[in-house]
């Protein structure tokens, strides 16, 4: 369900983001900006998650950048609400993963800004071995319109498991996994995430193995997942496991101002810094790898960005 936060709101939102984003924000980006449009909506994310926060930090960069408030936060379960969103011109610019994207006429990037990873967490002792192991049984699959279960459903597909889907935030997955609610958790998000990483403190749980849906997955939808390994060192103790990795975008309208979405790509690569210190995700912001949103086309004002800045 889509959150509309009050201006106010959003700053206390983003008061960590402030914190961090202090000092010689637009020491890069001297230029007057365009003008942006009114509303100028952000869709993001629900609570907890990677696109929340760094939207957050975001639309503090903007706002100065600006020189006043701008930005109007949307909350929303996530990617396929937040293309809806766009879709429908109930907002400006979303966070959105290719997956969801790939095919969608009503989108364009303005920049690959990382990857987002499946998590599949069990209990390390007498847990599934596989995700047939799970047929009947209740795992925490994210929300409705979140990428968690868009990408769940799909890999379920591909291996021909059928277990009973929960509808949980990823805060809320956590404690059901905890009460014996349910026997899995599929969690879609930047690496280190505060759901899995909160699990693996408590201990006696593990990663599935996902080598076989993983390979399945990657033949079936070739330009929009990556075969990856979570390290080890990610969520001690539990061990590396394999899983699927979809890039995530910020997209626009295709009919933004080109001149606009030029001036948004520059902020987001100036400010990359500054915003992988609210979330480390954000570390991953790379104009070498930023144009990289195949199949999803670059908006032409951020197709010119990268052309003037060719690394």
């Amino acid at each position: 369900m889509v959150e509309l936060s009050r201006r106010g709101l959003l700053r206390a939102t983003g008061t960590l983001a402030g914190a961090a984003l202090g000092g010689g924000l637009l020491s890069a980006c001297t230029s007057s900006p365009p003008g942006p449009p009114a509303p100028f909506r952000l869709a993001t994310g629900p609570e907890g998650a990677v696109y929340r926060e760094i939207g957050a930090a975001l639309a503090s960069v903007l706002d100065r950048g600006w020189g006043r408030p701008v930005v109007e936060l949307v909350y929303t379960d996530s990617a396929p609400e937040n293309l809806a969103l766009l879709s429908e011109g109930r907002a400006e610019m979303a966070f959105l993963n290719i997956d969801v994207a790939a095919g969608e006429e009503g989108v364009a990037a303005l920049a690959r800004v990382f990857d987002s990873v499946l998590h599949v967490v069990v209990p390390a002792n007498d847990g599934p071995a596989g995700l047939r192991d799970l047929d009947g049984r209740p795992v925490a699959a994210g929300l409705p319109l979140s990428g968690t279960r868009f990408v769940t459903e799909r890999l379920l597909a591909a291996a021909g498991s059928t277990p009973v889907l929960r509808t949980y935030s990823q805060a809320d997955s956590v404690r059901a996994f905890r009460a014996g609610e349910v026997d899995a958790v599929f969690s879609l998000t930047g690496m280190p995430t505060p759901a899995v990483t909160e699990l693996a403190r408590g201990g006696d749980v593990r990663l599935l193995d996902l080598t076989a849906q993983v390979d399945a997955l990657v033949r079936a939808h070739p330009l929009e997942y990556v075969p990856v390994v979570v390290p080890a060192t990610m969520y001690p103790p539990m061990e590396s496991a394999p899983a699927p990795a979809v890039p995530t975008l910020l997209a626009v309208s295709p009919s933004m101002d080109a001149e606009l979405a030029h001036w948004l790509t520059g902020m987001l690569f100036t400010h990359a810094p500054q915003l992988s210190q609210v979330r480390q995700e954000a570390g991953q912001i790379n104009p070498r790898t930023g144009a990289a949103t195949t199949p999803v086309a670059l908006h032409p004002g951020a197709r010119r960005w990268f052309r003037e800045r060719k690394p």
